[in-house]
């Protein structure tokens, strides 16, 4: 691995210290570092600046500063490549970061020997049918979110599995989850939690207002289709992983499945699943 890309959140990486560390460590092993031109702009280093599209096409790694939310927006870029990605936590919560910062180099070293784990977590895609045209290539590796608007008290909905009728909801939202995301929003929602390298879809009602509307879980092979029959003009979102976002309003149709990408995301010291369960939701 000698193209190696490095994508941090600035916010979380005040004044880009980090990455500065990554670059100076990725010179030393002669590596070559990338950067978005922006990144690269405000370190006065133009010599690593690559388009973004490129970046995530043509690096043999990334590296992805900052917490699960930001890899998350890593993986959805990197999916039609499957480029693995290395996440160095700068948060608090890393279900999916391999290593805290204090350990990035040895993280590193370990990527560039070859002694690590590559995980490929199985996403979501989603398309919207809307009157007059539809939204495709929709990625996510956590969820699918239909929430409803700020003004709005209530979504009704009805939800298909592989266009067989399951039931029809009236709650402030649904979540659909991979198993990766089940830890996520899903949880906080009183979904179940599932085992990451399994090949199931949870649905969850969020704030469901009838005591019956509980989540069901389907096979990944399953086509879950969301019908929302908003009253009015009333407005909602469907969004990705809580970061892509589009507000409608109307009858629409939101179909969801397993995608054909993968986000590959690499493991230096894999853990027990219920270990890494048991010790970040302990916090």
């Amino acid at each position: 691995m000698k193209k190696i890309g490095i994508i941090p959140n600035q916010d979380k990486d005040k004044g880009l210290a980090v990455t500065k560390r990554m670059i100076q460590y990725l010179q030393q092993k002669d590596c070559i570092p990338r950067l978005t031109k922006p990144i690269a702009e405000s370190l006065n280093m133009p010599q690593y600046a690559q388009e973004e599209e490129a970046l995530y096409r043509e690096s043999d790694l990334l590296i992805s500063l900052g917490g699960d939310g930001t890899l998350l927006g890593v993986g959805r870029k990197s999916a039609p490549y499957a480029t693995p990605i290395l996440g160095i936590n700068l948060g608090t919560l890393g279900f999916l970061t391999a290593e805290e910062k204090n350990h990035a180099e040895d993280a590193i070293d370990h990527v560039l020997a070859g002694q690590y784990k590559l995980e490929r977590r199985m996403m979501l895609q989603a398309c919207i049918a809307t009157e007059t045209k539809r939204i495709d290539g929709i990625l996510a590796l956590n969820d699918i979110c239909i929430t409803r608007g700020l003004l709005y008290k209530i979504l009704e909905f009805n939800i298909y599995v592989n266009d067989e009728y399951v039931d029809t909801l009236r709650a402030d939202g649904v979540i659909i989850c991979t198993p990766t995301g089940s830890t996520a929003y899903n949880l906080s929602a009183g979904g179940p939690v599932l085992k990451a390298d399994a090949q199931i879809i949870a649905i969850t009602p969020i704030s469901a207002h009838t005591l019956t509307s509980r989540s069901i879980v389907v096979s990944a092979d399953d086509v879950v289709t969301v019908e929302i029959k908003p009253r009015e003009d009333a407005d909602f979102t469907v969004s990705a992983d809580g970061q892509d976002a589009w507000t409608l309003t109307g009858k629409k149709v939101v179909q969801i499945k397993k995608a054909k990408e993968f986000t590959s995301i690499i493991k230096i010291n894999p853990q027990s699943f219920y270990d890494v369960l048991r010790h970040k939701l302990s916090r």
